[in-house]
């Protein structure tokens, strides 16, 4: 209903971008999920409601595809975030602490403990879905890996030397340093956690922390500048070293969403859309106006903060 009435509204001829639609539809086919019996009428998180959609569509695709067996969870596969049922598949080299994980080889012959998880794929999870490796070294053990899916890439903002995009993602894959980590010798040890990317998706969402809590004024709204461009370079080394391809992976910006406001419990959401014609547009509930590429990417410091 929504597709059809959409293509209405863009072939409308009274209007630059047609009248405004209010899919009362969507709200009602939406309710019937407990996540989301209560959203009309109420601020959400944006990205949080994206999340919340696309679990809900690749559990009915799941629906519809089980009964005829053509869709089988498998290790490796990307999938959706660990909101849906999860379960894990043993590898053929077990020991008493590493029921869970199989053995592998990597670069000269260094061994290391991988964990996965399985989930069931659909056209979902295939579109939307990706890995990220997660490296545990601690000295004197294996490696340990751990294979865990995404829906978005959660970036945080707050160090001061993250100023793009580029910057946020290089800081998800800096290695964190565990002090006083039992080692598998029962030895206090100084661990290392890294993470890399593992598989990138067709489309990949960015999301910017900018709720962040404070122990004095609660969940605060982080107005921090943040630069990029309607490309992203995603570098090898975010990747991880046995998936490298040599190149690097390019990916082409289409929608920006904003939250407006100082308040992490209040605002206003617009958005920025690139159309099929190569057009960018700006979306503030039923206002729609045409803007330029460098009005969408703002890669210096603006005079003004923005939200």
């Amino acid at each position: 209903m929504f597709v059809n009435e959409y293509r209405q509204v863009r072939n409308s001829e009274t209007e630059a971008f047609g009248e405004p639609i209010l899919p009362d539809y969507v709200y009602d086919a939406l309710r019937g999920l407990k996540r989301f019996d209560s959203m009309k009428g109420r601020q959400e998180d944006a990205e949080e409601f994206l999340g919340f959609l696309l679990d809900g569509l690749h559990e009915e695709f799941l629906a519809v595809f089980r009964p005829g067996g053509e869709l089988q969870g498998s290790r490796n596969k990307q999938s959706t975030n660990g909101n849906n049922d999860l379960t894990e598949k043993s590898g053929s080299n077990k020991n008493d602490e590493n029921e869970n994980a199989w053995m592998e080889v990597g670069p000269k012959n260094k061994t290391s403990y991988t964990r996965t998880t399985d989930i069931e794929e659909s056209p979902i999870s295939r579109i939307f879905g990706g890995q990220l490796r997660s490296v545990l070294q601690c000295p004197g053990s294996i490696d340990s890996i751990t294979l865990e899916p995404f829906q978005s890439l959660q970036l945080d903002i707050q160090p001061d030397d993250v100023k793009t995009v580029g910057d946020a993602l290089k800081n998800l894959t800096n290695p964190e340093y565990v002090d006083d980590f039992y080692s598998a010798k029962k030895d206090l040890v100084r661990a290392t956690k890294r993470l890399y990317i593992e598989t990138l998706p067709p489309i990949l969402t960015l999301h910017l922390k900018r709720f962040v809590y404070d122990n004095v004024g609660g969940t605060q709204k982080l107005s921090k500048h943040i630069g990029y461009s309607t490309t992203l370079s995603i570098q090898q080394e975010l990747i991880a070293p046995s998936q490298r391809l040599g190149k690097v992976i390019e990916y082409q910006l289409f929608g920006v969403v904003y939250h407006h406001g100082k308040s992490a419990t209040g605002g206003h959401y617009t958005a920025d859309i690139l159309r099929y014609d190569d057009e960018w547009l700006h979306i503030d509930d039923t206002s729609i106006t045409q803007i330029s590429a460098e009005e969408v990417a703002i890669l210096e410091n603006p005079t003004q903060p923005t939200d």
